[in-house]
């Protein structure tokens, strides 16, 4: 975007040096582009982070729900939008008990498509390289509080 406006700015220049009574017109012209590129931008991330923030997850160790033991930890997203979401990249953490630290952080992404006012729950595996040195020995996951950092969220176009 600042290219853009940097060959306007010079277009515009080099007009004034050639022809003025054509520059006056071309200066408005791209002033009012200018604007409105400006507040589309200014407004474009607070809509976008509210409906990310709309979406919500939260993770748990539960062998009922996830009894594969290669994929121990639980991840339910909630879906508050009124759009379908395509995909949710995110990073799980893993905090050991009655520690403030972070662990454990794996970068994860979620392509299942979840409706309107859904929950879907996804299992996942532990990232061994995922672990602050000094890595575990074994690994228990009951052992850590697991939350959620949601970084991206993908919606429906439909």
């Amino acid at each position: 975007m600042a290219l853009a406006a940097a060959v306007a700015i010079l277009l515009v220049g080099l007009l004034f040096l050639f022809n003025r009574r054509a520059a006056y017109p071309a200066l408005a012209l791209v002033a009012i582009i200018g604007v409105t590129v400006a507040v589309a931008t200014a407004l474009q991330p607070s809509t976008r982070q509210n409906t990310k923030e709309a979406v919500t997850a939260k993770a748990s160790v539960d062998p009922a729900v996830c009894p594969d033991p290669s994929k121990p930890v639980a991840i339910e997203f909630l879906n508050g939008n009124k759009t379908a979401v395509q995909r949710v990249s995110f990073s799980l953490l893993g905090r050991v008990e009655g520690h403030s630290s972070i662990a454990y952080r794996g970068f994860l992404r979620d392509d299942k498509i979840t409706a309107p006012g859904q929950v879907s729950v996804t299992c996942y595996g532990l990232l061994p390289l995922g672990f602050a040195p000094p890595r575990p020995a074994t690994i228990k996951p009951d052992d850590y509080d697991w939350s959620v950092d949601i970084s991206l969220v993908d919606f429906s176009t439909q």
